[in-house]
């Protein structure tokens, strides 16, 4: 599916996408007027672009999100995340659960441990370039369960059903390749990657990505 290869630059329609492209093998008339919406969309906001400003501060910070049980088809969960390079969006990902969380808690830690292990990888590839990061990378939660998970062996080993993804995370948490602040679910910018919203906080989340409208040239 073309959309696919959209999503590369276009995290707005991430979500919407992986809704949709579920149903490739066999679509009904309510995908396809689904896929007709995001064309039309696309259509409007087609000069629409993701900003990297030429200054930008660089130091990664990420936010991490999950829809509990939100397909109403299997009630699998949806993990959401993107990352910022100082103001710039560099990564994201909006991706249904392999499994069913049986906790609004075991599915955003799911998607903490899928947030980790991208900053992993992006602290050790700008490392590679020459850029190493001594500081920990903020990963923005709005669940303080699981925030506290993270932090206390007891409220661990209380959940051993997720147990690889809490040590994973709390691995990280130790080392100081990460940090859990807590963020407010009205500012929770995964939001727009795990899913449906109103359209004012759509685009309220879209500015939040840093996505202008450009002139055509």
């Amino acid at each position: 599916m073309v959309l696919v290869y959209l999503t590369i630059t276009r995290p707005d329609i991430a979500y919407a996408v992986h809704v949709v492209s579920q149903f490739v093998v066999s679509p009904t008339t309510v995908h396809w007027a689904a896929v007709l919406r995001i064309l039309r969309y696309l259509r409007g906001t087609r000069f629409q672009s993701i900003l990297f400003p030429s200054s930008s501060a660089l130091e990664l910070r990420a936010y991490s999100n999950a829809d509990w049980a939100g397909d109403p088809t299997d009630r699998k969960s949806t993990t959401g995340f993107c990352i910022f390079l100082g103001d710039s969006l560099i990564s994201w990902k909006s991706k249904k659960q392999d499994i069913v969380s049986r906790s609004s808690t075991e599915a955003e830690y799911r998607a903490m441990a899928s947030t980790t292990t991208e900053i992993v990888w992006l602290r050790w590839l700008l490392s590679d370039m020459g850029i190493p990061l001594s500081e920990p990378t903020l990963m923005y939660c709005d669940n303080k369960s699981v925030i506290q998970i993270a932090h206390n062996s007891v409220f661990h080993e209380r959940t051993k059903h997720i147990e690889i993804d809490c040590h994973f995370t709390r691995h990280h948490l130790q080392q100081r390749t990460i940090t859990l602040p807590f963020v407010s679910s009205s500012l929770q910018i995964a939001d727009l990657f795990t899913k449906t919203l109103s359209s004012k906080r759509f685009r309220l989340l879209i500015d939040k990505l840093s996505m202008l409208p450009v002139n055509a040239s």
